[in-house]
């Protein structure tokens, strides 16, 4: 049974009447045994963990995916489980340092769960990770993914048509793109119905690492918990339908997924894959660790991915996934193309054939073909001048003939002269070298590295101008053995 939207719930799902789970902590200081056991006591009281009926003593139904059958009788298959380990995970958004009561400068990091659906590449989290109301709380730039299968973190991309606040709490959620694709993620499934989940339906959510855990926990695997929802209201102003539902719940599980149980199985599509029905993303403001639920104070809210946030998913699909480059070989240099087009001179001219080149290079302009003698008729009086042969023009293009990127150093000319310049070409790019007639000279192409053409581009105006030529611009993210080598030390 579904309930229309009264004032009551009205005020609890605008932004500023929940407590979004979203987790922000410095990195941790020790200190005096009472002092820990004072804030584990203050902690253990904040956390949500309703109070089951039939229980005389509190039990966090919280476990890891691996205790999923035996703690909360959830069955998942090998593949599901496999699923859920490569497609799942953390998001972490790394602030710059900011000013604590006590004035010390610590690191602040927030962190919240995420998973990827549709596609490898993209991410559904809440929305409240990245704004307080419309307003950024980290930047757009700072944030990385890693599965809780991968091997290392993935930078997350945050598009433009993202980087809006969101006013009602069931609006709270948006969609990311990761650099490359997820290793050995089978995308979850979205649902491609509207169908409202039923109250007393009964769901299991995974989320990343939460703060406050009764259960000793490892945060090599997803975090699940069972629980049913336990009030189904639709969504605002043509908003996606949001539930109240009864899962423990903290910090750190804001953007965790959600799935409908059917006799103790999440569901899947025709393909296997899991559907995902929802995302966690807060809790009442005045919820109370150890109680009962209730609509007025102990509540966890979800909310339901319908078309809009189906339509979303589905035209970011619609881009072209990120190809993740081969390994760069180690030694030897890169293969790079020069192509020669002539651009002045008389008669029709084919362009030179391409030539690879690697290590120092200087290539020479296509041969020009002899101009034909012109028979002229010769006054007795004066010896006819010769007329001057015009000098033919070459534009050259450069083309990475690699799957790597490739950094160098190239002499550009024009018709007002030649200078150096850094480049980077990037797989199947090219770069214009200019047009003069002889051909771009490369010096020291090689497979980049992080931060390897501005290095480049102040070594060659070091050399072309003087080392005292060199702006602090110009060194900005070298290393002090990069700027060493600059000055010549």
């Amino acid at each position: 049974m579904r309930r229309s939207l009264g004032p009551g719930a009205l005020a609890a799902i605008v932004t500023a009447g929940v407590s979004f789970a979203v987790a922000a902590s410095p990195p941790l200081r020790s200190g005096p045994p009472s002092e820990a056991a004072s804030a584990r006591s203050s902690l253990l009281h904040r956390a949500v963990i309703y109070a089951k009926e039939g229980s005389s003593k509190l039990i966090d139904g919280r476990w890891n995916l691996g205790q999923s059958e035996t703690k909360l009788g959830v069955k998942l298959s090998a593949a599901e489980t496999q699923q859920l380990m490569a497609c799942t995970g953390q998001i972490v958004c790394k602030m710059p340092d900011v000013r604590t009561e006590d004035e010390d400068r610590v690191g602040v990091r927030f962190t919240a769960s995420a998973a990827s659906v549709l596609r490898p590449d993209l991410l559904v989290t809440a929305k409240h990770v990245f704004f307080t109301g419309k307003t950024p709380v980290v930047p757009f730039g700072a944030c990385s993914f890693r599965s809780h299968a991968g091997k290392s973190a993935i930078p997350v991309t945050v598009e433009q048509d993202q980087r809006k606040g969101y006013v009602f709490n069931n609006e709270d959620f948006m969609v990311l793109r990761l650099k490359r694709p997820l290793e050995g993620c089978d995308a979850l499934a979205i649902d491609h119905y509207d169908a409202h989940l039923a109250e007393e339906e009964e769901l299991l959510s995974v989320t990343a690492r939460q703060h406050r855990t009764l259960n000793k926990l490892s945060s090599r695997e997803p975090v699940v918990a069972r629980g049913k929802v336990r009030k189904s209201l639709d969504g605002v102003l043509g908003g996606p339908p949001f539930y109240y539902t009864d899962i423990d719940f903290d910090l750190g599980g804001s953007g965790g997924a959600v799935f409908a149980l059917t006799d103790g199985r999440p569901e899947a599509d025709d393909q296997g894959r899991l559907i995902v029905r929802g995302i966690a993303v807060a809790y009442g403001p005045r919820a109370r660790n150890g109680r009962l639920y209730s609509d007025e104070q102990n509540y966890t809210i979800v909310i339901g991915l319908q078309a809009e946030f189906r339509e979303l998913v589905m035209g970011k699909a619609q881009t072209p996934e990120p190809v993740e480059p081969e390994p760069c070989p180690e030694g030897g240099a890169p293969k790079i193309e020069v192509i020669a087009v002539p651009v002045t001179g008389t008669g029709a001219h084919a362009p030179s054939p391409r030539t690879e080149l690697s290590g120092k290079l200087e290539l020479a302009a296509a041969p020009r073909a002899k101009p034909r003698p012109v028979q002229r008729k010769r006054s007795p009086q004066a010896p006819a001048k010769p007329k001057p042969v015009k000098k033919e023009q070459f534009e050259f293009t450069l083309k990475n003939a690699t799957a790597c990127r490739i950094c160098l150093t190239y002499n550009h000319c024009n018709t007002y002269g030649c200078w150096d310049e850094a480049a980077r070409l990037n797989p199947k790019s090219s770069l214009s070298a200019g047009v003069g007639e002889r051909a771009p000279r490369i010096e020291n192409p090689q497979f980049c590295k992080s931060g390897q053409v501005a290095f480049m581009a102040a070594k060659a105006k070091a050399a072309r101008e003087g080392v005292h030529a060199l702006s602090a611009e110009d060194i900005r993210g070298l290393s002090l053995e990069e700027i060493k080598q600059l000055r010549g030390y």
